[in-house]
């Protein structure tokens, strides 16, 4: 009887392997059989319960073995007749030596074929829930790279940031490629890393959005999935970081000097809102925004939470934060990409595949190939761009309209949950993914009540106080703690040679004690004078607060995502970034 085979003829690990293996004469005839021409025998071997994209089946006297099982009858039937087969009976003939070996061998030939753009033989077509988020996050990346070039003065920009560019151009052209996505988280992680510290809370929004795909990604990789379910099991991290942002947005908020209309950042922004806003004012308006952001903030997360209004809490959101990306008080138009893009994942997958089966979808697709409309696209980019490096914030937003209009009208017209439609279900590691990645985000907007970092806490225009042994909020109205980070703040007096220092002098900020060792400690040759708790320290370097250094600075890489805001130290507390 003679011995079939059968393998993966696109793996060239698969290929490789069966060709150089030599089986006993013994054996008969061999028959290799490439499952991805011959779709009978992978239909036959599926109805028998194997996975033709875990590995080979093996087929010897009637009986059939998958996987490490496979490998194992393979190197028992194998002839010591060179160097090759000698290695593979002494790894895979041992049973367990196999089943150990054998996960590693499969998860690089997973990820050999996803390097090389081979699909797995039975892969699934990527779904319309996956090509809207990486629309949206591609856009949102380019505009990030936008804010650190204009707004942040980056120009011209680090190579990294050059490559999250490239690479979220490669998206926007192929939002439904796995790997373009892959390509543009990669180049994110190492732009994270690159540019860190940062004070900007969308950078670090977007962090959690790595650490979330990582995990999913890891995760498919180890147990070999369809490449499908990196995005799938990313999903609920996405979700659940959009939540936890949401929380935070009105938690930190609940404090006297965000109430307070004469320092209130909701005053502030919409004091820099286009006309006609801006040219209403008065007690009334100026309560109706503070209080206002309290309602909206709530009835977006409660609409996102009930499956019925779902959709409508989505298009509220969008807009929400389209209409806050509109001040001119400062850039927001990249965290409002990126939260748009995370209200994408809210989506049901019923939803996203009626609006990619519409006609209007349809009629998208054909246009945005032809060379006017492609056009047309790169004008919108290069104006929102131009507006950007003009601080012209309120008009780069108005150039993502065209972008997020159909998209609201196609959730609205198709992504309302039908009658008697089953919840949709989610894998364990999709769970497992989200609660940490969620649960990361939640320890990151909670540390400050702890006394730990407040950079990029979530408490983007919060008006929150909690630095110097003082706290402003309505709940936590006690000093922060039990962790002393924020207890003592310097007030800089004379700082040579040092641009970091000088401009919080030259803005009238205080800086966090934790942060001026740190930076000391970085720059040995700076001297430093400033003043703290009542006393004033002249010239202070590195080697004069050694010890400080020593006992509270942690490594720098810890350093690059544990840090602090600025501090003001007038009360009431007015409205920063």
């Amino acid at each position: 009887m003679a011995t079939h085979i059968y393998y993966d003829g696109e793996c060239p690990f698969c290929t490789r392997y069966v060709k150089m293996l030599r089986l006993r004469e013994s054996l008969g005839e061999i028959a290799l059989v490439d499952l991805r021409t011959h779709a009978e025998k992978r239909a036959e071997l599926e109805r028998e319960g194997f996975d033709v994209d875990q590995g080979m089946v093996v087929e010897t006297e009637g009986r059939r073995v998958g996987g490490a099982d496979a490998t194992n009858a393979l190197a028992l039937m194998s002839t010591p007749s060179n160097l090759f087969n000698r290695l593979n009976q002494m790894i895979f003939a041992q049973p367990l030596l196999s089943a150990t070996v054998y996960p590693v061998l499969r998860s690089g030939r997973w990820l050999t074929l996803f390097l090389m753009g081979r699909d797995a033989i039975n892969a699934e077509e990527t779904s319309q829930r996956q090509i809207l988020f990486s629309f949206f996050f591609g856009l949102f990346s380019l505009f990030h790279v936008f804010n650190y070039a204009f707004a942040y003065d980056r120009y011209p920009p680090a190579m990294d940031l050059i490559a999250v560019f490239a690479a979220a151009l490669f998206l926007l052209w192929r939002p439904g490629s796995s790997r373009a996505l892959f390509l543009l988280m990669l180049a994110s992680t190492i732009s994270t890393i690159a540019q860190a510290p940062a004070q900007s809370n969308h950078t670090m929004l977007r962090t959690v959005v790595i650490v979330g795909y990582w995990l999913s990604f890891f995760w498919a990789f180890i147990r070999s999935q369809p490449i499908a379910n990196v995005f799938e099991n990313f999903i609920l991290a996405g979700r659940g970081s959009l939540l936890v942002m949401y929380v935070f947005g009105i938690f930190h908020k609940i404090n006297t000097d965000f109430m307070d209309p004469t320092m209130s950042c909701a005053v502030y922004l919409w004091q820099d809102m286009p006309a006609p806003f801006s040219m209403m004012g008065g007690s009334f308006i100026d309560y109706s925004a503070i209080y206002g952001t309290y309602v909206v903030e709530g009835a977006i997360m409660l609409g996102l939470l009930y499956r019925p209004t779902r959709y409508i809490g989505l298009v509220f959101g969008i807009f929400f934060h389209l209409f806050l990306g509109l001040s001119d008080y400062a850039a927001y138009i990249a965290f409002t990409t990126l939260s748009i893009s995370m209200h994408v994942l809210w989506l049901d997958r019923e939803a996203t595949d009626r609006i990619g089966a519409s006609p209007e979808m349809a009629f998208i697709r054909t246009r945005i190939q032809q060379p006017l409309y492609i056009a047309a696209f790169l004008t919108f980019l290069v104006g929102g761009a131009m507006a950007m490096k003009g601080h012209d914030f309120s008009l780069s937003n108005l150039y993502l309209l065209p972008f997020v209009l159909p998209l609201c009208f196609l959730i609205l017209k198709y992504g309302k949950e039908g009658v008697g439609v089953t919840k949709e279900k989610f894998s364990t590691a999709a769970w497992v993914c989200g609660i940490a990645a969620a649960g990361l985000y939640f320890a990151n907007g909670a540390a400050p009540y702890f006394g730990l970092k407040t950079a990029q806490s979530i408490n983007m225009f919060a008006n929150l106080r909690l630095e110097g042994g003082v706290s402003n909020h309505a709940v936590f109205g006690n000093a922060p703690g039990p962790f002393t980070y924020l207890n003592d703040v310097a007030e800089i007096t004379e700082a040579d040679d040092s641009y970091f220092l000088n401009d919080y002098k030259r803005r009238g900020f205080a800086i966090v004690y934790y942060d001026l060792i740190a930076h000391l400690a970085d720059n040995p040759d700076v001297a430093v004078s400033y003043t703290m708790n009542g006393q004033s320290f002249t010239n202070i370097s590195a080697a004069d607060v050694q010890g400080d250094i020593d006992a509270m600075v942690h490594h720098p890489f810890i350093r690059k995502w544990f840090h602090f805001q600025p501090v003001q130290l007038e009360r009431p507390e007015p409205c920063t970034l």
